[in-house]
């Protein structure tokens, strides 16, 4: 019994004496780990879109409406939504943001739009045209299904599972700990702002 107190305490001054941050970057790891949420739309949309890890796709989708849930690292409710997607097995291409509305983005150069889309291209032969899935959804499965005014994302995000499992050593595979968005958005890691 004394054991495991002194091994509580011990764990407990080490959290404190790292400071917040820790947990902080172990929370933002768990938000990582998966999209996953409800798509509306005021015009009519379609999605029926799937991507395996990111070598498979197959499908297409196109929605321009509003996100509810865990999506992109953060949870929102109604936040802009913005989804375009094709896949032919061995060529793809996906566009999606769950933070910038159609003004945001046609305001911005060609540039900060790819990246505000986390623009990439998967397939055998989508990879080598590039760009390559950063390590945001690198080792993903995105489905998106949205019919009409409504849809639902479910998009596991293995790589960042490992990061979260990995974090709690402190080891940063992903090299977005102890970074705020717009730093991590500055290295081209996170997309968003």
């Amino acid at each position: 019994m004394k054991r495991l107190f002194a091994l509580i305490l011990l764990a407990g001054l080490l959290s404190i004496s790292s400071g917040c941050t820790y947990f902080q970057n172990r929370a933002d790891d768990a938000m990582d780990m998966i999209d996953l949420g409800f798509t509306f739309s005021k015009k009519p949309g379609f999605a029926f879109y799937y991507d395996f890890v990111p070598v498979i796709p197959i499908g297409v989708g196109y929605v321009r409406g509003s996100y509810v849930g865990l999506g992109g690292g953060k949870l929102s409710w109604l936040s802009p939504h913005h989804e375009e997607s094709y896949g032919a097995l061995l060529w793809g291409q996906e566009k999606v943001t769950f933070r910038h509305s159609e003004e945001d983005l046609a305001a911005m150069t060609p540039e900060e739009r790819e990246k505000a889309l986390l623009f990439q291209r998967t397939g055998l032969i989508g990879v080598f045209q590039g760009p390559f899935p950063g390590p945001e959804y690198l080792i993903s499965c995105p489905h998106y299904i949205h019919l009409g005014w409504i849809g639902v994302v479910g998009s596991p995000r293995y790589l960042q599972m490992l990061d979260f499992l990995i974090g709690w050593t402190t080891l940063d595979i992903t090299r977005d700990d102890d970074a705020d968005e717009q730093e991590v958005s500055a290295k081209g890691w996170r997309a968003y702002n």
